[in-house]
């Protein structure tokens, strides 16, 4: 079908046909603007409006107050790449095959592919050419990326607008605090793309490396923080530098009275650590604890979302593609290897208002440092109230093959029950779940962890 001739076929239709939200939606007039924003390596405690620390984040708080905030939302694996492609495709690592950064190193590193950068979208290893910027694009919308992209080192073809890099950027045009903070200017090309595009559907990918370090925003961020007790304190100052220019975006919005008509979404692909946890070093990734996984997310649009709502029960970064394309009115128009995409549209919940735990959430990674004297790859599932955590090592080793912990009792996961005879019963029954997951989602070592914690 023409592009053209799809959009126009989606102007007037509040919402995808079929949709069980359609009778609460406003009706209007084109499908929505899709601003999305992505910081790299964000916390979740680096948002106000987690009231989690005293951070100073004005921007990214009023969106939250006037939309809808998750409060546990995670990343299936807490690495840049192979996050983003699950972002974009609505699949698990495991399926889209990107479990390493696309970036080459030197002989080192568990974390990135060694030698030529691969380039994802012409290399069989990896299947992300069903992706939600192609639908969108393929729907007339005006596309655009700017920013870090870190899935390969070219435009794919559906981006109209290539700002880009692929990763690994100097935060600075020139030298630190006498040039031009790319961020900001980053913000400039966002925002001559949303006025070049007002009068017509569009789709903004506004990603920003920070605060993925070095931490030197310009000067200026240092002030709301003097006299704070607030470490790592350049962290939290390169989040208050990225709110500024969230709110130029928004500010544009609002002057070209669009902003009602515009999803918004601000969120980050994984967080860092603070302390050490297994496989990680402090200011680590590559985890399935929550510094590292349970990340932010803000959702804002006003003609077609709640507005000040937070959402409590568990979704993933994988229900983002079916969410915004069924915004768009484009759900059926993607399919996920082994499970339609358009069941794991959040909209429809969103706008009944039905906060529930839908489905247990899977995180799956590849340590970032020896453990116990050996590398491994792990798979966790978190339900309402638990996470079990199970460890497949390289060679052997003395670690513990498995964490338990109880969410609700012990949030910040300092204590294991894995190994305690009274919670048996509960591995069992979350190892079960993750056998049919892995069963569902093609992923025979989510499997064989799981056959492996039942046999004991």
């Amino acid at each position: 079908m023409e592009r053209r001739s799809f959009l126009g076929g989606l102007a007037g239709t509040p919402l995808a046909a079929g949709s069980t939200s359609a009778q609460t939606a406003k009706p209007r007039r084109q499908p929505p603007n899709v601003l999305f924003i992505l910081f790299d390596k964000c916390r979740r405690d680096a948002f106000g409006a987690y009231g989690m620390k005293p951070v100073h984040t004005p921007n990214i708080d009023a969106l939250a107050q006037d939309g809808v905030r998750f409060d546990t939302y995670y990343a299936p694996q807490g690495l840049c790449g192979p996050c983003r492609a699950s972002i974009i495709t609505g699949m698990y690592p495991n399926e889209h095959g990107m479990r390493k950064n696309c970036h080459p190193t030197h002989g080192r590193g568990q974390n990135s592919y060694h030698g030529r950068n691969p380039d994802p979208f012409h290399d069989e290893r990896f299947h992300l050419w069903d992706n939600f910027p192609y639908v969108l694009h393929n729907a007339g919308y005006q596309t655009a990326h700017v920013g870090k992209w870190h899935l390969g080192p070219s435009n794919p073809g559906f981006f109209d607008t290539w700002r880009t890099f692929n990763s690994q950027m100097f935060h600075w045009i020139g030298k630190p605090h006498e040039s031009v903070y790319r961020p900001d200017m980053q913000t400039d090309r966002g925002i001559e793309f949303i006025n070049a595009n007002a009068d017509r559907p569009f789709f903004l990918y506004q990603s920003f490396y920070p605060p993925h370090p070095p931490w030197d925003p310009p000067r200026k961020y240092y002030e709301p923080y003097q006299g704070r007790n607030l470490e790592p304190k350049g962290y939290y100052e390169t989040v208050t530098s990225l709110d500024w220019n969230v709110g130029r975006l928004v500010e544009t919005l609002r002057k070209r009275k669009i902003l009602d008509n515009t999803l918004i979404v601000v969120t980050t692909e994984h967080g860092m650590t603070l302390r050490k946890y297994p496989g990680t070093g402090v200011h680590g990734y590559s985890s399935p604890y929550d510094e590292v996984s349970r990340i932010p997310l803000v959702m804002h649009w006003p003609d077609g979302l709640p507005r000040g709502m937070v959402w409590n029960s568990g979704v993933g970064a994988v229900d983002l593609a079916p969410t915004i394309m069924d915004a768009a009115g484009a759900v059926g128009r993607l399919q996920g290897r082994y499970m339609p995409l358009e069941e794991r549209s959040l909209l429809p919940d969103l706008q009944a208002k039905r906060d529930r735990w839908r489905m247990p959430l899977v995180m799956m990674n590849h340590c970032q440092r020896l453990y116990e004297g050996a590398y491994f790859e792990d798979r966790a599932i978190r339900t309402e109230r638990w996470k079990l955590i199970l460890r497949r090592f390289k060679a052997f080793s003395e670690g513990s093959p498995g964490s338990l912990h109880d969410m609700q009792a012990d949030p910040e996961e300092r204590n294991d029950l894995y190994g305690d005879p009274a919670h048996q019963d509960t591995v069992a029954d979350l190892s079960r779940q993750l056998m049919a997951w892995g069963e569902r989602h093609g992923d025979p070592i989510a499997m064989e962890l799981a056959s492996r914690a039942l046999m004991g």
